[in-house]
């Protein structure tokens, strides 16, 4: 683990490096700084893949939590502070480390020592931060392009064995020639022998005065100098789709709070949790949540009776579960699918643009839906033998009368 810690750290290294030979990038800053995260991603991702024994769980919950704080770099206001969002983490994994101390008050001063030292680096880049990147990562603004930086630092980082060898210098000419006499220059190339035994000057041509172009004898032969080639219009590169900033992705179980944590998945990067790319949550207590959010073209199962479901920020993301006790929420999503195979009683939808329920039998006379500024809603449930489909209306008549208002559903839904 220790190796991956150094490798996680030593990716934000580089890029605080870059930043300091690049100017900032035009557009989006932490879109542009995406693909050299993959360092400390696959650092962050290992960690959160190992399986220790139940002792060291509170430990690899403290650094998992250390780990978050370095996602400062893609934070400037009016966001958040990179320091207050550090701060964050530092609670955060404080939580764990008082749990560590407090069982191994007296008896391992090791422990003691690694919750002190993790306390200690993250004070420290807090301290870092306020001083060089208070508002955010802080750029060159006589600096390189980021591309071109990135590839001078992979170039410094190629072992000198790797250079091509150096060429060997040709012979330095002597007495005249090397002053710039040409006089000196013939003699000296009169000196020089070809295997032959012929100077090395035979054979060269001598240019008269109708040879040269700035003389008026000048015949304008084939040896002038041909008028440069008029430069070739190269087509105007069709810009490459801009691709949505993500954090690490996150899929794993949080003690605190009973919550399953689904974040910043995509369909690539369920595969390497999944085979099928299904990702797989075992409920053990109905006290537990799921919590989905920032992922995109996903599909996740849920087995077992659990207290409540979040979407939040998800696109083309379909969830199938058995058993809600409480809701499942939906907010500023796109294109959300679920499929209830026993009972969900309340379904809140908010800022959603595509919504789609496919509800058991048993779960249709108990189903409420609470929708606001939403569209494009529907839910399917089985009719005797066929499975039917109807909207969830977005046009409504409202009326003042009697002091109040009334509100029924457009006919169009009729």
């Amino acid at each position: 683990m220790g190796t991956l810690i150094k490798d996680a750290w030593e990716g934000n290294r580089s890029i605080i490096v870059l930043a300091s030979r690049a100017k900032a990038p035009a557009g989006n800053v932490a879109e542009a700084l995406v693909p050299y995260l993959t360092k400390t991603q696959e650092a962050v991702k290992a960690i959160h893949g190992l399986r220790l024994d139940r002792d060291w769980d509170r430990h690899l919950k403290a650094v998992g939590e250390m780990l978050a704080c370095l996602s400062w770099i893609l934070f400037k206001p009016p966001q958040q502070l990179p320091s207050a969002m550090v701060k964050e983490a530092l609670g955060s994994a404080e939580f764990w480390s008082n749990r560590i101390r407090k069982d191994f008050k007296g008896k391992d001063e090791t422990q003691i020592a690694f919750c002190d030292n993790l306390k200690k680096a993250m004070t420290g880049l807090i301290a870092y931060i306020e001083e060089y990147h208070k508002p955010g990562l802080t750029w060159n603004p006589q600096g390189i392009s980021l591309e071109e930086a990135a590839i001078r630092l992979t170039d410094e980082a190629t072992p000198a064995a790797e250079a091509p060898a150096t060429r060997p210098k040709p012979p330095a000419l002597k007495g005249d020639a090397a002053s710039g006499n040409v006089g000196g220059l013939i003699a000296e190339l009169g000196t020089r022998k070809n295997s032959d035994g012929t100077s090395a000057a035979t054979g060269l041509k001598k240019v008269t005065k109708d040879m040269q172009t700035w003389r008026k004898e000048y015949q304008g032969s084939g040896d002038a100098p041909k008028p440069a080639a008029a430069p070739k219009v190269v087509p105007k590169a069709t810009p490459a789709k801009k691709t949505p900033l993500r954090g690490i992705p996150i899929f794993e179980y949080q003690d605190r709070g009973f919550k399953w944590i689904i974040e910043n998945q995509t369909a690539e990067s369920a595969k390497k949790e999944s085979p099928d790319g299904v990702l797989k949550v075992e409920i053990s207590d109905p006290k537990q949540q799921v919590y989905l959010y920032n992922c995109e073209g996903i599909t996740v199962q849920v087995k077992g009776k659990f207290k409540s479901l979040v979407i939040d920020t998800c696109v083309k993301t379909a969830v199938v579960y058995d058993t809600l006790i409480s809701s499942a929420e939906m907010v500023n999503c796109k294109k959300i699918q679920l499929q209830v195979t026993g009972i969900c009683p309340v379904f809140t939808i908010d800022k959603t643009v595509g919504f789609l329920v496919w509800l058991s039998a048993e779960s249709v006379p108990v189903s409420s839906f609470t929708t606001s500024l939403s569209s494009e809603m529907n839910v399917s449930y089985p009719d005797g033998e066929d499975q039917k489909e109807i909207p969830i209306p977005e046009q409504f008549v409202h009326k003042v009368g009697d002091g109040s208002m009334t509100s029924e559903v457009s006919d169009l839904y009729h």
